[in-house]
C-alpha cells in the first residue's frame, strides 16, 4: 500500500465516487470540510497527498491547502475545481504551494497519473527534507567537533605552556621537597584534575622515610599512577585522579602530558640527588681543609661544628626576629654553614711560633696573627677566580676577611664599622667568640655558659652587631644545648692541646 492520500470535496457525491475510483490503488481517506479535513490531518497525518475542491462553504481550498503546507511542507497539494480562471489558478498556486491544477470533470486515468506524480513529488520532498536534516544533523555535528577540537587546542596550549613554566620551575628547585611540589602543581594544572600526589623514596644520604607532597583532595578511588624512572632505577611516582573536574576520563594526550611532567621530575629529582652528593663531597672536603688549619691551632676537636650549627640557630632567628629577610633564604643559610669552618682558614700562613705561642703576643706578633684574616681571603679570591661564580666561595671571603671586625669599627684588618661589615661575617663573629670562650685552651678554662652570655650582651653596639645579639640571647637555651652535644671529648682535643696537657703531668710527676 501507498502512502496516504486525502481528498476533501463538499459534494458527498463527488468524494464517494474518488474513493471508490481509487481506494484499491491507493491509501485513500476522505473528509467533507476543510475543518474535517485539518482534523484529519492532526489525528492520522501527515498525508502525502491532499487533493482538495476549491470551491467549499467558509474556507476555499486554496486556503485549505496553504494552511496544511505550512504545517507539512511534504504533503504534496493538489486542487481540483470546475472554473478555469486564470487569476485563481495563479492565487492557488501561490498561496497553497499548489502542485497541480485539475479541472473538472476529469478522467480516471489523468487523475490517477496526476496521484502517481504526486507521490513522486512527496517521496522527492521527503528525501530532499531527510538531506536536508542530516546536512543540518552533519553540519551541527560539525560544529560541535569544531569548538571540542578548538577547545582542545586551546587547552593543550595552556598545558604546553604550563608545561614550559615548569621545565623553568624544576630549574630553581633546590630540594626534593620543591621538585615534589611543583611536580604536583604542574600536573594538577595540565591535566585538569582535582588530586594529585607527588613521593620520593630515594633521597640524599643522611635522609630517610619518604618525601611526599599532595596537591588538592581525593574522593575518588580510581588513578594514575606514572612512575620518576631513571637509568639507576626508580626514584618515586606521580598519582592523580583519574578524571578531570568535570568527570571526563583521561585519555592517551593528558597520559602523554602526565608521562612529560614524570619524565621531567626525574631529570630534576636526579639531578638534586646528583647535587646533594656533589655538596656532600665538597663539604667534606672544605671540613678536610679547615680541619687541617685547625691542627695548627689551639682549637679543640668539634670548633667548626659547633660554629657552623650557631651560624644557623642566628640567621634563623634573625629571620624569624624580621631582620634581613630577603637576604637570609634557606639557600643563603645553608652556604654560610657550609662557609664557617673556612673561617680561620687564613692561620696556615702564620708561623707556628706565633701561632702556638702559650702567651700573649707581643705587637709584631699580634700583627703577624692579623694577617691570617687577609690570607685566608686572598687564598679563597684565587680558588674564585679559577672555579667561577660560587656563592660559597664568596660567602667563605666575606667570613674569613671580615670576622674579625667590630661593630664600633675598632676590628681588623679593615676596620669596618656596623652595617658595612658582612652579614655573614657579623654572624660567625659572635658565633666564634662564644665558642672559643665556652671551650678549654691550653692557657684558660672554658667559661660556663652564664658568663659568656653575660660577656656577649656586654659587646652588643661595641663589638657585635646589637640585632646578632639580641637573637643570641632570645636563644642562649638553644646554644647551650648544641655547646653540650657538641661538646670535645677531652681524649680526643686537638693534639697541641693533648701535648701541653702531656707536659704538665710530665711537669707535676
Amino acid at each position: 500500500m501507498s502512502e496516504p492520500i486525502l481528498f476533501v470535496d463538499d459534494t458527498p457525491q463527488t468524494l464517494d465516487l474518488l474513493v471508490c475510483m481509487f481506494a484499491g490503488s491507493f491509501d485513500v481517506h476522505a473528509a467533507r470540510s476543510p475543518e474535517e479535513a485539518l482534523e484529519l490531518c492532526e489525528s492520522r497525518g501527515p498525508f502525502a497527498v491532499v487533493l482538495s475542491d476549491y470551491h467549499m462553504p467558509g474556507t476555499r481550498g486554496s486556503e485549505l491547502l496553504a494552511r496544511i503546507h505550512a504545517r507539512s511542507p511534504q504533503t504534496v497539494s493538489m486542487l481540483l475545481t470546475g472554473m478555469a480562471e486564470l487569476d485563481m489558478a495563479v492565487e492557488a498556486l501561490h498561496q497553497g504551494g499548489v502542485f497541480r491544477f485539475l479541472e473538472k470533470p476529469c478522467s480516471r486515468a489523468s487523475l490517477a497519473a496526476a496521484l502517481e506524480d504526486a507521490l513522486v513529488e512527496h517521496r522527492r520532498r521527503v528525501a530532499e527534507r531527510a538531506r536536508e536534516e542530516a546536512q543540518t544533523r552533519s553540519r551541527a555535528l560539525l560544529q560541535r567537533q569544531n569548538g571540542q577540537l578548538v577547545d582542545r587546542i586551546h587547552a593543550q596550549m595552556r598545558a604546553l605552556a604550563r608545561l614550559q613554566r615548569f621545565v623553568g620551575d624544576l630549574n630553581s628547585c633546590e630540594t626534593l621537597e620543591l621538585v615534589a611540589e611543583a611536580t604536583a602543581q604542574a600536573a594538577r594544572d595540565v591535566c585538569g584534575v582535582g588530586w594529585t600526589r607527588v613521593e620520593f623514596r630515594v633521597l640524599p644520604r643522611g635522609m630517610s622515610g619518604v618525601i611526599e607532597r599532595t596537591c588538592g583532595e581525593r574522593f575518588e578511588r580510581a588513578s594514575e599512577r606514572v612512575a620518576f624512572a631513571t637509568a639507576e632505577g626508580e626514584l618515586g611516582a606521580l598519582e592523580c585522579s583519574s578524571e578531570d573536574t568535570t568527570g571526563r576520563a583521561l585519555d592517551a594526550t593528558d597520559r602523554d602530558l602526565l608521562a612529560s611532567i614524570a619524565a621531567s621530575a626525574s631529570v630534576a629529582a636526579r639531578n638534586v640527588l646528583r647535587r646533594c652528593e656533589r655538596d656532600e663531597a665538597q663539604q667534606a672536603t672544605i671540613f678536610a681543609l679547615a680541619k687541617l688549619a685547625e691542627q695548627r691551632d689551639n682549637e679543640t676537636g668539634r670548633h667548626l661544628e659547633r660554629v657552623s650549627a650557631y651560624c644557623r640557630l642566628l640567621s634563623l632567628g634573625l629571620r624569624e626576629a624580621g631582620h634581613f629577610r630577603s637576604e637570609l633564604t634557606d639557600a643563603w643559610i645553608a652556604v654560610l654553614e657550609k662557609s664557617a669552618p673556612l673561617h680561620d682558614i687564613g692561620k696556615v700562613g702564620i708561623p707556628d711560633q706565633i701561632l702556638l705561642k702559650p702567651g700573649k703576643l707581643d705587637a709584631d706578633e699580634w700583627e703577624t696573627m692579623k694577617r691570617h684574616t687577609t690570607i685566608g681571603a686572598d687564598t679563597l679570591r684565587s680558588v674564585l677566580a679559577s672555579a667561577g661564580e660560587q656563592p660559597f666561595l664568596t660567602v667563605s671571603i666575606e667570613i674569613a676577611w671580615c670576622h674579625h671586625e667590630r661593630w664600633d669599627g675598632d676590628g681588623y684588618p679593615r676596620g669596618l664599622r656596623g652595617d658595612a661589615i658582612p652579614l655573614s661575617a657579623r654572624i660567625l663573629a659572635l658565633a666564634d667568640v662564644y665558642d672559643a670562650l665556652t671551650s678549654e685552651r691550653p692557657y684558660k678554662a672554658a667559661w660556663t655558659h652564664a658568663a659568656a652570655v653575660e660577656f656577649i650582651a656586654r659587646g652588643a653596639g661595641a663589638q657585635f652587631d646589637p640585632r646578632v645579639v639580641s637573637v643570641f640571647l632570645e636563644r642562649g637555651r638553644d646554644f647551650d644545648r648544641v655547646r653540650s652535644e657538641l661538646a670535645d671529648d677531652v681524649e680526643q682535643g686537638a693534639p697541641i692541646l693533648q701535648l701541653a696537657r702531656s707536659s704538665s703531668r710530665a711537669a707535676a710527676g
